[in-house]
């Protein structure tokens, strides 16, 4: 008999070698998901792939963005587990950072949905939170907003945020929000025959409405009023985000960079 992607994933967990030998699933939990081997660019061919690591081991004020990112999401109070994958050959780089509050969890599958279906059955994951290294900004009380959202709602497949006022605004450009996604709808997506697409799951989910249901949370209307930048793809948006922390100081709070931010405007 045939078996589907789950029952076979689940073949190969026990041979999985992560940094953190002995971590085994426990109960259904909450995991955030940092994929490094997404590419950066929609036209970005196999080769380059491995772009967004590239991004994610540059530094702002003396730490890489993943390490940046690891830390934001440590805070959350509602996340149980930070997990990181790529392809194996990513390890010898990555070990250099500072990722003591992140499991490593190398992957050979080739694309997110397939490394997203594998990480929730390596953890026993109920949700799984998307965020990306190069915003390293992602604040924590959001975060925390977003989860309790999902838990509250089991019927529910994917948790996002929206602003109200400006439908098109880019919360992928803003950096600060993340997106979730629930073990049933990472099944989905091997039922509809999209897990073998190469762009991310949150992506996947807009493309395809009528499959997923779907929990929008308002973003606050601060966030949304101008075209905040806290996703770092270039040498201006480090620069721009080192000249934040120099303002900003101990208060990284979503509320204290937008009001920094309105002011570099």
């Amino acid at each position: 008999m045939e078996m589907n992607f789950f029952e076979s994933a689940k073949s190969g967990i026990r041979s999985t070698q992560t940094l953190n030998v002995g971590v085994g699933p426990r109960d259904r939990q909450t995991i955030a998901l940092i994929d490094l081997a997404i590419r950066t660019g929609k036209n970005s061919p196999a080769g380059l792939a491995d772009s967004r690591l590239d991004g994610a081991l540059r530094k702002l004020d003396g730490l890489t963005l993943l390490e940046w990112c690891v830390r934001r999401l440590s805070e959350s109070t509602l996340i149980d587990c930070i997990v990181v994958t790529g392809p194996p050959e990513y390890r010898d780089r990555i070990s250099k950072t500072g990722l003591c509050n992140a499991r490593w969890a190398p992957s050979t599958y080739e694309t997110p949905s397939q490394r997203a279906m594998e990480v929730a059955l390596r953890f026993s994951a109920e949700w799984v939170v998307f965020a990306s290294p190069l915003c390293p900004f992602t604040d924590p009380t959001l975060l925390d907003r977003l989860v309790s959202r999902g838990w509250a709602n089991p019927d529910v497949d994917f948790v996002g945020f929206l602003s109200p006022s400006r439908p098109s605004f880019s919360l992928q450009s803003l950096g600060l929000v993340g997106e979730m996604c629930s073990r049933r709808g990472l099944e989905k997506l091997e039922e509809n025959n999209l897990w073998e697409e190469p762009c991310d799951v949150p992506d996947l989910v807009r493309r395809n409405p009528g499959i997923f249901v779907t929990k929008l949370i308002p973003l606050p209307e601060q966030l949304s009023s101008r075209d905040f930048r806290f996703q770092l793809e270039t040498v201006a948006d480090r620069d721009r985000a080192a000249s934040y922390l120099e303002v900003a100081g101990d208060d990284l709070s979503w509320q204290k960079l937008a009001q920094v931010a309105d002011r570099f405007a």
